[in-house]
């Protein structure tokens, strides 16, 4: 019995200490190819909403649209993974206000999905305001901000299952994020 203790005290002991270090260490890939972070560690970018404060691009940190607008060729080829997704003004101009491109590119994805309006979308993600060209700003009723992809969706969808929505969203985003920063080489 003593030799049980033993063990089992053991065994507590070493996960205790174990798991603090073990979060202190990035789990995944934050970087892209060629060194542009793009997306971050896998779920950075609001697996069904919930993150949002991951750092896009690892050590140094940049908003979705400084990424695009230092990065002609990401830029480039996001664009071209997005079709006519992409929403007028360009990616760079769309992503204002995202600190994560994933999340900027899972909220287009969801916008298309769900047939919502990409900018009101991003004005309750972000707070950023609705481009004046918008013809429809006026059915843009936000009035909550700073919310994740989940409680967007469900502020301007109520009928919709968000979580569900943004988890489709978030892997359309990986995918495409995907496929960008491995085109760059």
């Amino acid at each position: 019995m003593k030799r049980f203790t033993f063990f089992f005290a053991f065994a507590v002991a070493l996960y205790l200490t174990s798991s603090p270090a073990y979060a202190q260490h990035g789990h995944g890939a934050g970087g892209a190819v060629g060194g542009v972070g793009a997306h971050g560690a896998s779920g950075s970018h609001g697996n069904a909403g919930d993150s949002g404060t991951a750092s896009a691009t690892g050590p140094k940190s940049e908003s979705a649209s400084a990424q695009l607008s230092e990065n002609q060729h990401l830029d480039t080829a996001l664009t071209k993974a997005l079709g006519n997704l992409v929403p007028s003004g360009g990616l760079a101009t769309a992503c204002q206000g995202y600190t994560n491109l994933g999340r900027c590119i899972s909220a287009i994805h969801v916008a298309h999905n769900r047939k919502l309006d990409f900018f009101c979308l991003r004005k309750a993600m972000t707070g950023e305001a609705l481009p004046s060209d918008d013809t429809t700003a006026s059915a843009c009723t936000v009035t909550q901000t700073n919310l994740k992809l989940g409680p967007a969706i469900q502020t301007l969808d109520p009928n919709a299952d968000s979580k569900v929505e943004a988890t489709k969203g978030t892997k359309q985003a990986d995918t495409d994020i995907n496929s960008a920063s491995h085109s760059q080489t």
